[in-house]
């Protein structure tokens, strides 16, 4: 059997050479988590795009649904139904849109629930939002800014076709 020594010096030169060598952490600042995070849903039945301005936002879904990339079917009572959601007032700030399967109600990531100040449903959609203190409001396209009662208080939503 051989025996290796090792030198406590020489273990902390090639300590330092090592981290010397080994490229640097890329500096980022930590992401912000999209609002469409829902429990229990598979992740292959939400879409999600963002975070961006309202405007940018609105070419990358139109870009995203023009491609096949997104397919939406709102003539299925359930099916896959779009929503944007804003941090602030009219559409202002950090934006994502979402596409999921309708008539489920979405928890939003905690992040977003005390966030989201404005809603957009795409045209044909209707969703309604409860909040922490039962309140509710229903959205259609284009959308609009959450009441007082709903502002930066969103519980859940769900969304579904409207039909009249």
């Amino acid at each position: 059997m051989r025996l290796i020594k090792f030198s406590l010096v020489a273990v902390v030169v090639a300590g330092f050479q090592a981290a010397l060598a080994a490229p640097a952490p890329a500096e980022s600042t930590p992401a912000t988590p999209h609002p469409f995070q829902a429990e229990g849903m598979p992740a292959e039945d939400i879409v999600v795009l963002g975070p961006a301005s309202y405007e940018e936002l609105q070419k990358m879904v139109a870009e995203a649904k023009s491609s096949g990339k997104v397919i939406l079917d709102k003539r299925q009572a359930c099916g896959k139904m779009g929503v944007y959601l804003c941090e602030h007032a009219n559409f202002a700030g950090q934006c994502y849109w979402g596409a999921y399967p309708g008539c489920t109600k979405i928890y939003p990531d905690p992040y977003w629930m005390i966030r989201i100040s404005s809603v957009g449903p795409d045209r044909g959609v209707e969703c309604i939002f409860w909040s922490f203190t039962h309140n509710l409001q229903i959205f259609t396209y284009p959308g609009k800014n959450c009441d007082s009662a709903m502002n930066d208080r969103v519980s859940y939503f769900h969304c579904h076709p409207r039909v009249w």
